[in-house]
């Protein structure tokens, strides 16, 4: 197929043969990131083993390290972190990531310094204002000017009491995997009330429940659209990323 008279076709590649091949996939961006979190909020180390090389993995490495936890990329790909406290005032570059724009500010609640987001110019025009509609709600002072978007500062006191707060998470389910990643660590763990015509992506939040489980807190969903997550440690140890179907995708296409 050619887009003008003076340009030549290009010739797709074709196999020869009929095709034979292992192909390890990397993991989850979903459950890298996810697990990036926990571990940076666990009691003790985890190695993370099957992980993402990625802008949004990285982009969530970057925002750990400069909150003040210790972050190792081996050669092999497996990531080791240290859990640290959060006392590094901080700059975090979210990029376009969903996942760092959403999961980190409730972790930075736990910081005891000022912690400013930030992202790309496109990140400035996503909904922001349930996460930070929800961090002023846990009690903590929060500047955005008045946007509800990027950029904004989070103020935090190093410690939250947690309780319970409602939210309409209709624009992403990310507002509610954010709370729940983090509520472990407030002092009087997390109710978390969703309301609103319709929460989408459901089985991201349940992936959420799942790593929270497996990382023993305790979680339950006490009714449709509300979830309780109890004050506990967050454990770590060895953590393998399972792939996905979407990395699968261009090896099989």
């Amino acid at each position: 197929m050619t887009s003008n008279q003076n340009s030549q076709p290009w010739h797709a590649p074709v196999a020869s043969a009929p095709l034979d091949a292992a192909v390890a996939l990397p993991g989850s961006k979903s459950l890298n990131n996810r697990e990036l979190v926990l571990s940076a909020l666990a009691s003790e180390p985890t190695l993370l083993t099957g992980t993402l090389a990625s802008r949004d993995s990285t982009l969530m490495i970057e925002a750990l390290r400069q909150l003040g936890t210790e972050i190792e990329v081996r050669e092999d790909g497996s990531i080791l972190v240290t859990p640290k406290p959060f006392n590094n005032p901080a700059v975090i570059d979210c990029g376009l990531a969903g996942t760092v724009m959403r999961f980190v500010p409730p972790a930075a609640l736990l910081s005891n310094q000022t912690v400013v987001f930030d992202g790309d110019e496109a990140a400035r025009r996503r909904p922001m204002s349930t996460t930070i509609d929800s961090l002023r709600a846990l009690g903590v002072s929060v500047s955005d000017e008045g946007k509800g978007s990027l950029p904004f500062t989070v103020h935090g006191t190093g410690t939250v009491a947690g309780g319970e707060v409602t939210i309409d998470a209709s624009a992403s389910s990310q507002f509610v995997s954010g709370l729940l990643l983090a509520a472990a660590r407030f002092e009087n763990g997390l109710v978390l009330r969703h309301v609103g015509e319709h929460l989408p992506s459901m089985p991201h939040i349940e992936m959420t429940l799942d790593c929270l489980t497996k990382r023993g807190v305790r979680v339950s969903t006490p009714e449709p659209a509300v979830w309780k997550v109890e004050p506990g440690l967050i454990s770590g140890g060895s953590v393998a990323i399972e792939p996905d179907l979407s990395n699968a995708g261009p090896f099989l296409a």
